[in-house]
């Protein structure tokens, strides 16, 4: 089998087109799972931001949380992909595959695919283009599997941001065991091998980790709802 990497531009009805469409600076992306499906919006003032969301509650129904931070905001509720004749619905029933996070700016939405040979591509590409206006932005094969590895699933690059002195405070914290637990070395050894003093050290360490953390935050939030949603298991005893 031959898979080919597509991605791929799309504008047809669709709420977060309409929102999208409504706020064509705000970065937008839309990720989900089989029950929960987030919604991230990034934005360049605090005032735009206040209006989307806004009109996010009037356009998206039953919004369960909105979470903000900075000038950026998530919005999560249930999934909604599969309930109308959506894009995520046609690239199911063609046996094509998106992969997440899918992007909106300017009322289109970008998806990135995986679709087992022209064939499937071109079928649903026909699809498409029934419901609304259809772009491919780019088509290459994908040689193996091992190209899926590589697929990112966060709209934000885990490192962007990321100083390089934060980045070598982050790799020779994990090197020298200074993340284990227990640590097997003090931060004081560790800073003093680097040429810092422990504070610009650990400030150092301490902003590359933050700095991660709120690049993977919103797929981390995600796993977060999605957990609270299982069962909790047996509490184990204490010994």
């Amino acid at each position: 089998m031959q898979l080919i990497d597509s991605e791929i531009q799309v504008r047809h009805d669709c709420p977060f087109c309409e929102l999208s469409g409504a706020f064509p600076d705000a970065s937008m992306s839309h990720w989900c799972t089989e029950s929960r499906e987030v919604l991230e919006v990034v934005s360049s003032s605090a005032e735009e931001l206040s209006a989307v969301l806004e009109t996010a509650k009037q356009i998206l129904p039953d919004l369960e949380e909105i979470v903000r931070y900075g000038n950026s905001a998530l919005t999560i509720r249930n999934c909604h992909c599969f309930e109308f004749k959506s894009v995520c619905a046609i690239c199911d029933e063609c046996n094509c595959w998106i992969i997440p996070p899918i992007h909106y700016s300017g009322g289109f939405e970008t998806y990135r695919i995986m679709s087992p040979g022209r064939t499937a591509l071109n079928r649903m590409m026909a699809r498409l283009k029934e419901i609304g206006e259809v772009n491919i932005l780019s088509i290459r094969p994908a040689d193996n599997l091992d190209t899926l590895q590589s697929i990112g699933t966060i709209p934000v690059h885990f490192f962007e941001g990321l100083t390089s002195r934060q980045v070598h405070a982050l790799v020779t914290a994990f090197e020298k065991g200074l993340l284990d637990i227990p640590a097997a070395r003090s931060m004081d050894d560790v800073a003093d091998e680097e040429g810092f003093s422990r504070s610009t050290y650990g400030e150092h360490l301490r902003k590359a980790v933050r700095r991660i953390v709120q690049n993977s935050y919103p797929i981390l939030k995600l796993y977060d709802s999605e957990a609270e949603k299982r069962p909790a298991g047996p509490r184990q005893q204490s010994r």
